[in-house]
């Protein structure tokens, strides 16, 4: 039987039911002589397992990796915080340098994994022409030949930071882009010998700590609006005999992924003058638009974020701050709104007049 990438998509679907038990050894598996996370066993278009270093493939052949040598169908397991999965050529050792990856392209989790909250990713392609994305591409690499890192990197922070990696070692040669993959093995563990015991000679003792720390990588700084957003108003009300209406701004979140380098970041609203929606000559000035705006606490786990300073309708002044994250605090997502209150002029015509409120974030 020959697996093709459309059979491919449709076998996860078939699999899903069957996988509790591959699912309990790829989380045990060992880290691998190449610096790997686990085993990563390479399948040909037949459904056969590859193990021979000699096997030649070509930059085309329709390969794809497995979470085990038993079947061409048990997932690899990312981590449970991992958002995002992608297939990578790397220079060896750059594996979890996302900006360092020869080429690249998105791969997908099981939308319907065996274990509910787990992330799989099923027959995950080795093909190295479809490789899309990534400088200086596939078909560069294909031309120059040489040792890379072909495989599949678990991501979070929208796909920049890696949390897991499972690849081989390949050898490429120069513009046929033929290629053999080496062989894999774990890690060797030796046990420490246990000391012979001796008689105490106190009642306390030391012992040295010197952990390693993994150098992290840095996000980057984003924000969003849901699409088509657009603030909710209430009917108007005359107040002092003029008309005056409340809303509110809905949410739009700063996402801040520099978790090494912590900037903090400022955010500012800027408004355009109304206009009357059947006669765009007859304008209300934006400074009859107030906001006060705040930090939602539900969705937000950045801290060291500060809410602006009201803007009082009649008298507000754009653009205008609307929120701080400071520097040196905790990175993450903050989700903010903001009160509206909209005050017309009193010899304004009554109707719908409509305008645009702009956000924009950048880093200190």
């Amino acid at each position: 039987m020959k697996l093709t990438k459309k059979m491919r998509f449709a076998a996860v679907g078939i699999v899903s039911l069957s996988l509790v038990a591959g699912a309990a050894a790829v989380a045990s598996a060992a880290v691998q002589t190449n610096g790997s996370d686990g085993p990563f066993y390479v399948f040909d278009r037949n459904i056969a397992l590859v193990t021979d270093p000699t096997t030649v493939f070509q930059w085309n052949s329709d390969n794809f990796a497995s979470g085990a040598a038993t079947s061409y169908d048990v997932p690899t397991m990312c981590p449970i915080a991992s958002t995002g999965a992608s297939i990578f050529l790397s220079d060896v050792g750059s594996e979890r340098t996302v900006l360092s990856w020869k080429a690249t392209a998105l791969s997908a989790f099981n939308p319907q994994p065996a274990v509910a909250g787990t992330k799989e990713v099923i027959a995950a392609t080795l093909t190295p022409i479809t490789l899309i994305n990534g400088l200086p591409g596939q078909a560069a690499v294909k031309a120059a030949g040489g040792t890379y890192s072909l495989g599949m990197a678990c991501t979070t922070n929208n796909g920049v930071t890696v949390v897991g990696a499972f690849y081989r070692t390949i050898h490429v040669t120069a513009g046929t882009g033929a290629y053999t993959v080496d062989a894999q093995a774990d890690v060797a563990v030796t046990p420490t010998p246990t000391p012979t015991p001796t008689a105490p000679a106190g009642t306390t003792g030391d012992v040295a700590l010197a952990p390693t720390v993994a150098a992290a990588s840095n996000g980057v700084l984003s924000f969003s609006v849901p699409a088509g957003a657009a603030a909710t108003f209430g009917a108007p009300t005359l107040v002092n005999n003029k008309s005056t209406t409340v809303g509110t701004l809905g949410a739009v979140t700063v996402a801040d992924g520099r978790i090494v380098t912590r900037n903090g970041w400022d955010l500012t609203a800027n408004v355009a003058d109304f206009k009357k929606s059947t006669d765009a000559a007859n304008t209300i000035s934006n400074k009859q638009l107030g906001f006060v705006p705040t930090v939602t606490a539900v969705g937000t786990d950045a801290t060291g974020v500060t809410a602006a300073a009201a803007q009082t309708a009649g008298t507000a002044s754009y653009p205008a701050a609307f929120a701080s994250g400071a520097a040196a605090n905790t990175v993450g997502n903050t989700v903010l709104n903001a009160a509206l209150t909209f005050v017309a002029p009193q010899e304004k015509a009554a109707g719908t007049y409509t305008s645009v409120m702009t956000l924009t974030v950048v880093s200190k």
